[in-house]
């Protein structure tokens, strides 16, 4: 959705991705802006890995840009290019959203865990005397793995598809919650109380689904993070009778969030 009254005064916010087909976010921020009566305009753009740090430093000279929103691949590339950066993208390492401070400088934080959690805690499905699997240990699982556990999340098993990388953030929320339970068991999705797709797999129909739906007990709850299209992960689960939450509700609460961030607020 692009603004009606969009113009030279128009605040810019790209949306950084590779591959950006599959971005739909202006649909959720643009009237999002509107609702707040914000001049702004959410704009993707395809940015190759290789090109990312260029072009944040281009971008960085545009005089109406408002702000950078991050997604996959870039939320750890973004996290590097920040000299500022709030509590949660210190604690996670990674940044899905940048403003350019007046002294020229990044500042960045990561609303994706807050947003999570604020989501299913909306939708009845976070309990957090329930084993919870988490398949997907990137930028985005990052954020909700320590979301998780300030929450009070007990037990959390991250599955993921290098598993050095699994291992590595266990180690991390280990440090900084000494008393959670956490490990890379995929075998846990059978006492699952919640399972989270954090993978890119179900942004394309025919990606083959994370995990196997059958796995999880017939009280479970699915949260599939990708906003994009209803996934066959999530058809999938909802035929069984699972409760199933998509990824429209994660942006929707962390948009107010990130909306003060860009207009200056402390992170």
């Amino acid at each position: 959705m692009v603004p009606a009254n969009l113009s030279g005064a128009t605040r810019l916010v790209p949306i950084l991705a590779h591959p950006v087909d599959h971005v739909r976010a202006p649909r959720i921020y643009n009237p999002a802006f509107a609702a707040a009566g914000l001049d702004w305009c959410l704009v993707p753009m395809g940015v190759h890995p290789g090109d990312f740090a260029a072009t944040v430093a281009q971008l960085a000279r545009v005089d109406n840009l408002q702000g950078l929103n991050l997604t996959i691949p870039h939320k750890a590339a973004a996290h590097a290019l920040c000299a500022r950066l709030g509590p949660e993208a210190r604690r996670t390492g990674v940044v899905n959203t940048m403003r350019i401070d007046a002294d020229g400088q990044w500042s960045g934080e990561s609303f994706d865990g807050v947003g999570f959690v604020d989501a299913a805690r909306a939708h009845g499905v976070l309990r957090t005397d329930r084993p919870v699997v988490l398949v997907g240990a990137g930028g985005a699982g990052t954020a909700i793995a320590f979301a998780l556990a300030a929450a009070g999340v007990r037990e959390l098993h991250i599955v993921n598809r290098e598993a050095e990388r699994a291992q590595q953030l266990c180690t991390e929320l280990r440090k900084a919650y000494p008393g959670i339970d956490t490990d890379t068991r995929a075998g846990s999705l059978g006492r699952a109380g919640l399972a989270i797709n954090a993978t890119s797999l179900g942004l394309h129909a025919g990606d083959p689904m994370p995990f196997d739906p059958a796995q999880l007990p017939a009280d479970a709850a699915l949260f599939d993070i990708i906003a994009a299209r209803d996934t066959e992960l999530m058809a999938a689960c909802a035929a069984r009778g699972l409760r199933v939450v998509g990824g429209k509700p994660m942006i929707d609460h962390q948009v107010a969030a990130q909306i003060a961030f860009w207009r200056g607020a402390a992170a």
